[in-house]
């Protein structure tokens, strides 16, 4: 047998296994897929910056270098270059003049801040000056080391020279460091005579090798024949030799690229590469391997952090859906338990749901004519029962009337009218208390009273035969019994008891309370009861089969039993020649307000 389960619990069951495999296949593609996208963003982004400053190098430097090239062939230049080939030319102050002139488009605003300086040494410093913000004139420059290149070079070509001290006096500059390109100077085909030299400040390469952020460990440098210029300091963990760093650059193959360098600390450094165009110096992006995957790792973390939390999300999510969902099952669960105990005080309430709203009005509905149908049947039963009572009271009392009015006849033809009038009187209390406008039940002092008209009427009809005696606790006087109890037990103790002895009689009858239910006794000293007669009396009491005592004692406890109980009525013990006691058994009214010692107070 399939172990039952609770809607709630059936829904967890089947929604939560779902959403975690879903949870955990989706975090863990999507860490898969985000790490493989963080590693290649990562190579594009240092690709991209290290192109778009190799692109930036080759428009500033470009320009710069054009403008140099047409300002090496100007007129004023050319023809002051000229005259100092002559044994005694010396520079005048119109030839200040025309070359101050001719080098300030080199300090134009467009140049500001890339240039530091500009040399012009010619013809063993026959012309020799420097120009910076200001224009002034050389001296013992060391020209003629510019003009110790090698021989293979052709006229015009430039020259690229790494950061270097300037060869310039250095007071009137905030930095020494200078990184330069120059040009030979001279008659086509000869000897290189001049030398004409541009010096670009550090700081122009400074904010381009330090503004972009590669990674914490991570920096740009710019990698020509004659050294290695970078800015950044890096931790000593994460620093390459940089001879063989110069080394691999100058040999690789390629003009852009990626190569893998360990350094002596084992740690694996990535180097990725463009070349410069205006002069093939090569710009180069270096980074540890291991940040890069730090980041990497750092997704993970985040991964598994917002899995976890997805997943408590979702099961406290689940868990709040299946109480919604469950909520209106359970209440209405919780109506039909109530409607099995009995209880048809059915709650319904509204819900959003139309299935549920639609069960919730069928089950009041229902319950609604069950009630209007129970109301019915008991509407039903109570007319039954009080037909029933008003059959059974009929049987009891017209045989008694007929026989009291007979002896009352008798009495008159006898001429005893005291006596008869004394029974008329007897009778008529009789039947007003047995009418008792109607009414079902009465109290115990109204049926005793009843009772001993009875008992009088029949002394007087059958002389000295009995006796009686009432002794009944002033207790339960005001408690409530159900009428014309006591009169047809009485009847059977005179006919079947007291009828049938050898000698006169005795009836007691006793009462008194004990917790919730009150005892009454009617005792006589008569014949008594055959054992086998008793026993069918008492299966006749406990309706399973029929029985024939003279007066309807079934009928009477048939009415008690309907007035308070299976468990109440009456119970019969007899023995043979020493009489019988009949037992009444009856449960406390709730209303006390009938107070003892009302009515006669017999004794």
């Amino acid at each position: 047998m399939k172990k039952v389960r609770s809607i709630t619990s059936t829904i967890l069951w089947r929604l939560i296994p779902g959403l975690i495999f879903l949870v955990v296949s989706s975090s863990v593609v999507s860490y898969i897929l985000s790490a493989e996208q963080l590693k290649s963003n990562a190579y594009d982004n240092i690709y991209d910056t290290v192109f778009q400053t190799k692109n930036y190098l080759d428009d500033r430097l470009g320009v710069l270098l054009a403008a140099v090239v047409n300002l090496s062939g100007s007129k004023e230049l050319t023809q002051t270059l000229i005259a100092s080939e002559e044994p005694d030319f010396t520079l005048g102050p119109s030839d200040y003049i025309a070359l101050n002139q001719a080098t300030n488009q080199i300090f134009t605003n467009d140049y500001y801040d890339m240039v530091d300086s500009v040399v012009l040494w010619y013809n063993n410093e026959s012309v020799s000056f420097a120009r910076t913000d200001r224009f002034f004139p050389l001296q013992n420059f060391p020209g003629a080391s510019y003009l110790k290149r090698s021989s293979e070079s052709s006229f015009e070509t430039v020259f690229w020279k790494n950061i270097h001290t300037r060869d310039l006096p250095s007071g009137d500059f905030s930095s020494p460091m200078v990184a330069s390109f120059y040009t030979w100077l001279g008659i086509k085909g000869t000897a290189p005579q001049g030398v004409f030299i541009v010096n670009i400040k550090e700081s122009f390469f400074y904010k381009i090798l330090n503004s972009p952020k590669i990674s914490d460990n991570g920096y740009l440098f710019l990698q020509s024949p004659d050294g290695i210029m970078r800015f950044k300091p890096v931790a000593d963990k994460y620093d390459l030799d940089e001879d063989e760093l110069q080394e691999k650059l100058l040999h690789a193959p390629n003009a852009r690229g990626r190569m893998d360098v360990k350094n002596n600390n084992g740690s694996n450094m990535v180097v990725i590469y463009e070349t410069v165009g205006v002069n093939r110096w090569k710009i180069a992006a270096v980074y540890p391997e291991e940040e890069l995957l730090s980041k990497v790792n750092y997704i993970k973390y985040v991964s598994i952090v917002v899995m976890l939390a997805t997943l408590i999300f979702a099961i406290m999510y689940s868990n709040l859906l299946a109480r919604y969902i469950s909520r209106p099952i359970k209440h209405l669960t919780k109506q039909i338990n109530h409607i099995r105990e009995g209880n048809l005080n059915v709650n319904v309430q509204r819900w959003p749901q139309y299935e549920m709203d639609t069960l919730n009005h069928g089950l009041q509905e229902m319950v609604e004519r069950i009630k209007t149908l129970l109301h019915q049947v008991e509407v039903e039963q109570e007319v039954k029962r009080q037909i029933e009572i008003s059959l059974l009271q009929a049987q009891i009392q017209p045989h008694f009337l007929y026989n009291t009015l007979f002896s009352i006849k008798q009495l008159c033809d006898m001429g005893e009218s005291r006596d008869a009038s004394r029974m008329i009187s007897a009778l008529s209390t009789f039947f007003r208390i047995s009418i008792s406008k109607g009414e079902e039940v009465i109290t115990i002092d109204q049926e005793l009273e009843q009772v001993q008209m009875y008992l009088f009427i029949q002394q007087m009809r059958y002389g000295d035969l009995f006796q009686y005696k009432v002794d009944v606790d002033h207790e339960i006087l005001g408690q409530s019994i159900v009428k014309l109890t006591l009169q047809p037990i009485v009847e059977n103790a005179i006919y079947h008891g007291i009828k049938k002895g050898e000698q006169p009689g005795v009836i007691r009858i006793k009462g008194y309370s004990s917790d919730e239910d009150i005892y009454l006794y009617v005792e006589d000293n008569g014949a008594g009861i055959e054992p086998w007669k008793l026993n069918e009396i008492r299966e006749g009491l406990l309706l399973k089969r029929p029985v024939q005592v003279g007066f309807g004692i079934v009928n009477v406890h048939r009415r008690l039993q309907m007035m308070y109980g299976p468990e109440y009525g009456l119970q019969y013990d007899s023995d043979p020649d020493k009489g019988t006691i009949v037992t009444i058994r009856i449960r406390k009214s709730k209303d006390e307000s009938k107070a003892d010692g009302e009515g006669n107070g017999y004794a």
